[in-house]
């Protein structure tokens, strides 16, 4: 809860403010006053106040001498002034005294007074509560640190399924309960202290003696976290899940430490069925990559090799703590890259290639990353599926432009195959998915065409068709024909003479 308190001459200004701030669950306003002096002597009674809104024209002590005596006598509390005057003399003086804020009254809005108190609330309120004991007690050196004690912070996230990604609160849970619920539980067991800040977040600063060794300390925050998960699930019947900080001695490291605990709680990323994430911070922050080869794409079992590729890619990942955020960027990139690799390699093709690369944006956001995996996956397949039928039906089609220029010439598979750059075996499963034909039936189907078109023509005898076809053995030639026509040639011809009125040459 953020205590605020509120001094203003005028009776309408303060009753204006309150207004603003007045129906919000994590503030309270404590008092309003008419006096710099009256507040400054509140103050000075041991009220504890987190930030005074205050004018600077005020009958008895002017809202700039107030910033120096609150500075002067180390009152904690963060200041906001709001004045009529927009003379930036005014400001930067009020900002030098120690104010944490200069908005003009003409500018005050509900919404502004809010960004500027969370603001105060990030930067000044929760480090100093931080430096409470777990029971509300201070222990102090002469230094001003508090002396034996230990921390780490735990960031909570409720799971379920209708709250947004980037929500640490369900939607259908009513917040003040839970809030008010774990505020107790971490009180009553003398966890530390429990912080919501807006309702936004909720997180907690974990507190162990300084003389217990790590061990203990991870046995101990364990415990507390089990204990938290268990109530909670009591309470709403869903988990609570906990992405925990490392050990730290300095109360100053507690806002580093906060983002680490967020970025352990999105270690969710890596196993949903696991909800507490504490950290280790050998393996996180280092660079990872991910470059699948674009020149072997066409290989035989290269799919399995991505496959595996990424798969092994994800799991160093999640061995090492790496931010899913930054995993999705370099897998995002890394993809890209083979993409584009793949559009300049196969220019005719191009437009599929980088359809795909249209999906890639919606697959990083998968909430998990068996989902990431299999979406990737799957779209890899198809993409792998249309684009080497792509490529095949190209290459067929350059296959089938040589075999029509060199019809007369006896092809045989394995050349076919060559110029494929394709396996016996797959170039007969493409070649028959492309022209409906097996190799050898549509070769042999087009010589005779060929053998027709000499025919047609009558300027040559048999054996100089044989010869012009490259047929060895005439015979062969005969028999082909018959197969395929189901007529003979001289039948063939009969009917051709009939139909022309013509000779067409010797039988």
């Amino acid at each position: 809860m953020i205590r605020i308190i509120i001094i203003d001459d005028e009776i309408l200004a303060r009753i204006g403010i309150q207004t603003f701030l007045e129906g919000k669950q994590d503030i309270m306003v404590q008092g309003t006053f008419s006096s710099s002096l009256d507040a400054l002597a509140y103050l000075r009674g041991g009220s504890q106040v987190d930030i005074v809104i205050t004018d600077i024209e005020m009958p008895d002590m002017d809202g700039l001498a107030f910033i120096k005596a609150v500075r002067d006598e180390n009152l904690s509390t963060g200041i906001i002034i709001v004045s009529c005057h927009d003379n930036f003399s005014y400001a930067r003086e009020a900002l030098e005294l120690g104010a944490d804020s200069y908005i003009l009254k003409q500018e005050v809005t509900e919404e502004k007074l809010n960004e500027v108190i969370e603001k105060i609330n990030g930067e000044k309120i929760l480090p100093r509560l931080a430096e409470k004991s777990p029971g509300g007690k201070e222990r102090w050196t002469q230094e001003g640190q508090v002396s034996c004690s230990s921390y780490a912070v735990g960031v909570l996230k409720l799971q379920s399924r209708d709250s947004p990604d980037d929500s640490l609160l369900s939607g259908h849970v009513d917040k003040t309960m839970l809030i008010h619920l774990l505020d107790n539980i971490v009180e009553k067991e003398g966890m530390g202290t429990f912080f919501s800040p807006y309702n936004k977040e909720m997180f907690i600063l974990f507190q162990f003696p300084g003389e217990q060794s790590a061990g203990k300390k991870a046995e101990q925050l364990q415990t507390y976290c089990d204990g938290l998960n268990q109530n909670v699930r009591l309470f709403v019947n869903e988990r609570l899940l906990i992405g925990c900080s490392g050990f730290f001695e300095e109360l100053k490291e507690m806002r580093e430490r906060y983002q680490e605990g967020l970025a352990m709680l999105r270690q969710d990323f890596y196993e949903q069925g696991k909800w507490f994430f504490a950290a280790d911070r050998s393996g996180m922050g280092r660079k990872v990559s991910f470059s699948p080869d674009a020149d072997r794409f066409t290989e035989e079992g290269w799919m399995e090799e991505f496959g595996r590729q990424l798969g092994d890619f994800l799991e160093h990942c999640r061995a090492r703590m790496e931010d899913p955020d930054l995993v999705k960027k370099e897998l995002f990139h890394g993809m890209n890259r083979f993409i584009y690799a793949l559009a300049q390699k196969y220019s005719l093709a191009s437009q599929l290639i980088l359809g795909f690369g249209g999906k890639l944006e919606e697959i990083m956001n998968a909430p998990c990353v068996s989902r990431l995996e299999q979406e990737l996956t799957a779209e890899m397949q198809e993409l792998s599926r249309s684009l080497l039928k792509r490529l095949a039906d190209d290459t067929m089609e350059s296959v089938l432009q040589y075999l029509e220029a060199h019809i007369c010439e006896a092809i045989p598979l394995t050349e076919a195959a060559q110029l494929s750059f394709m396996s016996v075996p797959h170039f007969c499963k493409r070649f028959k998915e492309y022209t409906g034909e097996t190799y050898v039936k549509y070769v042999n189907n087009r010589r005779v065409e060929k053998i027709r078109e000499y025919l047609d023509c009558g300027k040559y005898s048999l054996n100089e068709i044989a010869s012009l076809m490259n047929f060895q053995n005439m015979n062969y030639m005969i028999r082909l024909f018959k197969t395929t026509t189901g007529m003979t040639i001289r039948e063939y011809k009969r009917t051709l003479k009939k139909r022309n009125g013509r000779d067409t040459g010797p039988d």
